[in-house]
Parts: C-alpha cells; sequence; structure tokens
C-alpha cells in the first residue's frame, strides 16, 4: 500500500481486495531507521483504519517495520489488528534481541516475519530461525524506504539458499516473500527461486490496464517446484 493513492486508501484496499489480492502489505516508516524526513508513513490509527475496511479472515495484514526499537510497536499492532509483524534482522542489536522480539510478537497472537536488507547475508538471519519463532522471511530485493526502485537481482542466490535451508530443516518451516521491484519479469525470476509470496506496489497501482489486471498477472505466475 506504499504505492496506492493515501488520500483514499479506503478504496485502494477495496480495489485490491476486488482484484483478488490476499494479502496487504503496510509499510511502517519512522523516519528514523531509514534515515529520511520523506521516510516517514502509518501508525496503529491508520493499520486499525485498514483492518476496518475488510471483514473477512482470507485477507492478511502484514507490518513491514521499519522502524528503531520495533519492541515497542508490538502490543500497538497487534491491538490494531495486524497478522504479521515483520521486523528489520538490522534494527536488532544480536541475536538475542532479535530471539526476544519474535518471542514478543508470537506472543502477542501475530505471526512474525524478519526482514533481511539485500546487502544482509543470508547466513546473518539463519540463528534466528534456527529457533522456531519465524514464519515468514521478507527478502528485500530494493533498499526499503521508497517505491519504484529497480530489482536487484543479487537476491536471486538469497532466495535460493534460504530454500536450501528450509528443505534441509523440515521443522522449521517459513514462507519466503520478496518484495521490492517486483513487475511481470522479476516476479518469473523471483518464483523460479523459490519465492512463495511476491509483494508489488508500484507495478500494481501503475499498471496501465488497471490494478485487477496487474494482480492476475502476477498470481499466473507459475512456482517452480
Amino acid at each position: 500500500l506504499l504505492a496506492a493513492n493515501w488520500v483514499h486508501m479506503a478504496g485502494e484496499v477495496r480495489r485490491c481486495i476486488d482484484a483478488g489480492a490476499t494479502l496487504l502489505h503496510v509499510d511502517i516508516f519512522d523516519g528514523v531507521y531509514i534515515s529520511s524526513p520523506h521516510a516517514l508513513t502509518f501508525g496503529p490509527k491508520m493499520v486499525n483504519d485498514i483492518r476496518q475496511c475488510f471483514d473477512t479472515d482470507k485477507i492478511q495484514m502484514d507490518l513491514h517495520m521499519c522502524v528503531v526499537k520495533p519492541h515497542r510497536y508490538v502490543r500497538a499492532m497487534a491491538a490494531a489488528g495486524a497478522n504479521r509483524f515483520i521486523f528489520q534482522l538490522e534494527a536488532t542489536s544480536d541475536v538475542h534481541d532479535a530471539v526476544d522480539l519474535a518471542r514478543q510478537i508470537v506472543r502477542s497472537g501475530m505471526d512474525c516475519g524478519v526482514s533481511i536488507n539485500p546487502d544482509t547475508d543470508v547466513s546473518d538471519v539463519v540463528p534466528l530461525l534456527n529457533y522456531g519463532y519465524v514464519s515468514l522471511v521478507d527478502v528485500l530485493s530494493v533498499e526499503p524506504g521508497f517505491g519504484g526502485q529497480a530489482f536487484q537481482s543479487k537476491v536471486l542466490s538469497k532466495i535460493r539458499r534460504l530454500v536450501r535451508y528450509r528443505r534441509n530443516n523440515s521443522k522449521k518451516f517459513f514462507s519466503i516473500l520478496v518484495d521490492g521491484g517486483i513487475n511481470r519479469e522479476t516476479a518469473s525470476l523471483v518464483r523460479e527461486a523459490g519465492a512463495d509470496i511476491l509483494v508489488a506496489g508500484t507495478f500494481l497501482f501503475q499498471h496501465p490496464q488497471g490494478l485487477a489486471k496487474g494482480v492476475q498477472e502476477l498470481i499466473g505466475i507459475q512456482k517452480v517446484t
């Protein structure tokens, strides 16, 4: 929803749902973690207002938390109606801090996701995955903060490494989400690499044939098993 028209957020949410989207991805930027006064988005009030736009359990709302001190937002976002809280691994001080945060998220009733920047190595997130709290890894294929950036192909090898880790550790299942620069061409690449979930913003909201057409194009791209 970072690429949506925020003036008409309720209508944009309904457009996504009517187009067949089953997951709403909400970027929460505090203007500090990403050092830019323009990287400032929503708080719990907007999250709750988005939740009020739909009344079905078939729609999942993920929060991508690009914030410092992510621990302080867990209770508020759970109360606002978020389904999954995805924190930046780089916002935690060490693996023990990350595990404590992941445990807090799960205890709040939300699913826990972790996001890694394009330059962060998969080996940095594996120690956290070993604890079993994380249900999703968000592989950022652009730098966090702004929509419309070009896809960084170096993340394809990271997706494949996560797939291998998951295959070799069947008791620690997690979904692999790719976020950033997703369009028809890059969607095919990440699906072939093993990604389960695609997040698209600019491609959908600026699609020349409309958002619904863009959603259907992405849904039609099959994962290679």
